[in-house]
């Protein structure tokens, strides 16, 4: 009996590898390795897919995160408001930008509740596991808001991409996306010509090419040409990848016994299929006996960390954190394996 991983990169890599290679010729005959041709392109192209006015691309998501929170252009230590329930990256932003990560309690879709939230002067939402923040409310507090959508690439509530939501929001296309760069990589998408003019800067030393004087210490955070050929490849997959992927989703949750925490949206994301139940160790035991892998997202919150912990309650997310597991669901697995993860958890 094989083992059924949580991530099957390579099955994804062997299926588009030949197109990826391709395009990766054509790119780099020019001689250009960054911002090339194909990278502003995979930016137009980002721009027009969650109804945004501009898109700019970063080595990875966390900097286009820190770039954000620096666009803002507050006071240091302003206070930012995040999501309890995620990974340290997004406050980890924050503070290199720094303000001052302020964690804030979850619903029971791993979601902030903004109704927690203390007086701040920003809000950082995380759209998790593919899971959407309540952003009717979030717009009502009338203050600046950069959505962490790493995991929400394909979600979408009937009224806008989880991407299109923010004043500023950012993308990840890191190895466990649904969409991969093969390596790192993210964007910052936002309809203000202020925060993209900024952002270009920022990714590059803070300036507009080497004979320019720098506005900002800035980062050296710039998407490769490999690496956006591989995402732009990735992108004409996604549609059928997505669909698979809640297609597996729909199966072993038919019969499934264990609680979802994935939302009733539009249109799913599916980045992580995430279970709960009250005596998770137990059941993850049980599927590694059945040949499949299982992970926890996440252990550590916000909170947790010595550098962000804020001495408050968080009941909801400690709730959470003590019952969520994650299954396998990537589009990659056979329908053998997708029946044995079912048969697992019945």
């Amino acid at each position: 009996m094989h083992v059924i991983n949580l991530f099957q990169n390579d099955r994804t890599w062997n299926q588009i590898n030949k197109q990826v290679y391709e395009l990766v010729d054509q790119e780099h005959a020019t001689g250009m390795a960054q911002n090339s041709a194909i990278v502003k392109r995979l930016e137009q192209r980002l721009a027009e897919q969650f109804d945004r006015k501009h898109c700019v691309t970063f080595g990875n998501c966390t900097d286009a995160l820190v770039g954000a929170c620096i666009a803002l252009q507050m006071p240091k230590n302003s206070r930012i408001a995040v999501s309890n329930y995620t990974f340290t990256a997004s406050a980890g932003a924050i503070a290199r930008a720094g303000y001052t990560p302020i964690p804030v309690d979850v619903t029971e879709n791993y979601t902030i509740d903004i109704k927690k939230c203390p007086t701040v002067d920003a809000i950082m939402p995380v759209d998790v596991f593919g899971n959407m923040s309540n952003w009717d409310a979030i717009e009502n507090c009338g203050i600046p808001t950069i959505n962490d959508a790493a995991q929400s690439l394909e979600s979408h509530d009937g009224n806008k991409w989880s991407a299109g939501y923010g004043d500023i929001s950012c993308i990840s296309f890191s190895p466990s996306k649904t969409i991969s760069s093969w390596g790192s990589g993210g964007a910052l998408l936002t309809d203000n010509d202020d925060v993209a003019h900024f952002a270009r800067l920022f990714r590059l030393h803070g300036k507009t090419n080497n004979n320019t004087p720098s506005i900002h210490p800035g980062l050296n955070s710039m998407l490769s040409t490999f690496e956006a050929c591989c995402i732009w490849i990735g992108l004409n997959h996604s549609e059928q990848w997505q669909s698979r992927r809640k297609q597996i989703a729909e199966h072993i949750l038919a019969n499934c016994k264990y609680t979802c925490g994935l939302d009733h949206i539009k249109q799913h994301t599916y980045h992580k299929l995430v279970l709960q139940h009250q005596d998770r160790d137990s059941v993850i035991q049980h599927l590694k006996h059945s040949g499949v892998n299982t992970s926890i997202h996440y252990q550590l919150t916000i909170n947790d960390e010595p550098l962000y912990n804020t001495h408050n309650d968080f009941p909801v997310s400690d709730k959470l954190k003590n019952i969520s597991f994650t299954v396998p669901n990537q589009h990659t697995l056979s329908d053998e394996e997708v029946e044995r993860i079912a048969k697992a958890l019945t």
